[in-house]
């Protein structure tokens, strides 16, 4: 029996993995796997096994490894896939970078705020 969680076709362990990786290397600082073990106290190796998604890490682990990311643990969960279909392809840069940066509801409206005044005068 294949032990790998699969939902609608997608392997979770390997989308994780990629999540994990991709918000590791979008990070305005970027992290090598290095640097993100040691701020997650765990292994390089386990860390690489995890971004192949070879191995899928315990809810502590994964929260060590998002407050390493300075995201929160659901973010992890943010695969492309769900992303709406509907999204304009000029607003995937922008929702990306909006996601990485770990913004509270008051960074948004202050963000929303700053657009609103660019592009209502």
């Amino acid at each position: 029996m294949d032990s790998t969680v699969r939902q609608d076709g997608l392997d979770i362990t390997k989308a994780l993995g990629r999540r994990i990786r991709q918000l590791r290397q979008s990070r305005t600082e970027r992290i090598t796997q290095e640097g993100l073990a040691e701020r997650a106290e765990i292994s390089v190796s386990f860390l690489s096994m995890i971004e192949r998604g070879e191995r899928a890490p315990h809810i502590d682990t994964l929260a060590r490894l998002a407050r390493a990311l300075e995201v929160s643990i659901s973010e992890l969960f943010l695969f492309a896939e769900d992303e709406p279909e509907s999204l304009d392809p000029m607003l995937k840069p922008l929702a990306e970078f909006v996601r990485t940066q770990s913004l509270t509801r008051r960074d948004v409206d202050r963000l929303l705020g700053v657009a609103r005044a660019m592009f209502d005068a």
